[in-house]
């Protein structure tokens, strides 16, 4: 699992209002997201980040990042107005391959009847868990498949939806993509491919034609490998 140290440097530092524990994680060969901890930055922008609203008005959203001492950053969205916020990054990625999408989330005050905040992959409605209410760190996740001709995953820590706008604060850190074979058997929030490919399997038809073709290999060997057989006289 990506930032194989992040449970307990959010554990320490992020629940505990951004304390004074340790050191960053070191960054996953495979890891694919720029600046996923946050630690990076100029000013008010985190690099690699950029935000957008559906709203795009800073009396309706503010959008934050802070860096604590350990170089552990969070991006945040407040939403005063509802609205459908995020932070965004274009993550580079190879056609027809499965990724693993993760992340750690916390809400403040976000409304309860409408989508609150998650990890998205935007121009489609595949989302993680999302969080509403006032929760405490929580990591999510998903798995996507990308199509033939993806190059590009638009990753984004969301608060609110696509016709679902919401108010409150949420935050996220630790957040990654990686390349990660298939998704295990009954893993919930799985995107692309096929439930019987996710788990492993091979579809129903697939097995059916290895079936026809297998019989019909016998067949030909029967007709016209083995001897005839002797024929009976009258």
């Amino acid at each position: 699992m990506v930032y194989a140290a992040c449970r307990l440097v959010l554990g320490l530092a992020l629940v505990a209002a951004i304390g004074h524990a340790g050191t960053l994680p070191a960054r996953a060969a495979g890891e694919l997201v720029t600046n996923g901890m946050f630690s990076r930055g100029t000013g008010d922008q985190p690099e690699g980040w950029s935000h957008e609203a559906y709203v795009n008005d800073a009396k309706a959203t503010v959008f934050g990042w802070i860096v604590n001492d350990s170089q552990v950053g969070v991006i945040t969205i407040t939403s005063k107005q509802p609205n459908d916020a995020r932070w965004t990054q274009n993550v580079p990625v190879s056609p027809s391959t499965w990724y693993r999408i993760s992340g750690w989330v916390k809400t403040e005050g976000v409304g309860e009847k409408t989508i609150g905040g998650y990890l998205s992959v935007m121009n489609s409605f595949n989302n993680t868990a999302e969080l509403r209410g006032t929760q405490d760190w929580r990591q999510v996740g998903m798995w996507v498949k990308t199509s033939g001709l993806e190059t590009t995953l638009p990753i984004a820590c969301r608060l609110g939806g696509y016709a679902s706008l919401n108010t409150g604060t949420a935050s996220c850190t630790a957040i990654s993509v990686e390349a990660a074979g298939s998704p295990p058997r009954d893993e919930p929030f799985v995107y692309g491919g096929t439930a019987t490919e996710a788990s492993g399997g091979h579809p129903l038809f697939v097995q059916a034609i290895a079936v026809l073709v297998a019989v019909g290999i016998a067949l030909l060997l029967w007709r016209y490998l083995l001897p005839p057989s002797a024929s009976i006289p009258p």
